[in-house]
């Protein structure tokens, strides 16, 4: 039986100009709604609120990620990808998703990928470019992370894993954890 599975995905990094970009994918299937409800919980709970990782101060962010991590459906479903000194941001992203969706435990299954910020004008070339990878891709949409606690949430990863990767002292020791327990995965490095 084919299952459904919903990506949702962000990208940072190109203010580096190539020099780290980072894209946090996270993967769900029919929990997302409920996914959803508690996401917008701990954003609440933690102070962070509906604001992008930038715009939230850094004790609220570490407290919503600390929370966040907790989740057991999200287990192994945060998914990032980092790259250095590569500018092919589209070519990386695509790259991302692809090994996030590979590491699904279903193996057979067609997905939605939404991403943030992807222009209409991408998303046919993002779903074909997957579809070239091998990826059974239903459809690829562009989001807005104000609408969607799961977006907000790819925000929150690609965030915490850049604060980690760059030093980041308290963000850096909760983001070894998590990789270490699996909770959060690499799918690729350059």
């Amino acid at each position: 039986m084919t299952h459904k599975l919903f990506c949702y995905v962000d990208e940072t990094g190109q203010d580096t100009q190539g020099r780290l970009f980072v894209v946090a994918v996270v993967v769900t299937e029919s929990e997302r709604d409920e996914l959803r409800q508690q996401c917008s919980a701990i954003e609440l709970e933690s102070g962070k609120g509906q604001r992008k990782w930038v715009k939230s101060k850094q004790d609220r962010r570490l407290a919503y990620m600390r929370q966040v991590v907790k989740i057991p459906a999200l287990h192994g479903r945060l998914c990032f990808s980092a790259s250095y000194d590569h500018a092919n941001y589209l070519e990386e992203t695509v790259r991302a998703i692809a090994g996030s969706l590979r590491l699904a435990e279903n193996a057979e299954f067609q997905a939605t990928v939404l991403i943030d910020g992807l222009p209409r004008s991408e998303e046919r070339k993002v779903g074909l470019q997957l579809r070239r990878l091998g990826v059974p891709v239903k459809k690829v949409r562009g989001a807005s992370d104000e609408t969607d606690a799961l977006i907000r949430l790819a925000d929150a990863v690609c965030g915490f894993v850049r604060a980690a990767l760059e030093g980041q002292s308290d963000m850096r020791t909760l983001f070894d954890e998590q990789v270490r327990l699996c909770v959060v995965r690499e799918v690729g490095r350059k």
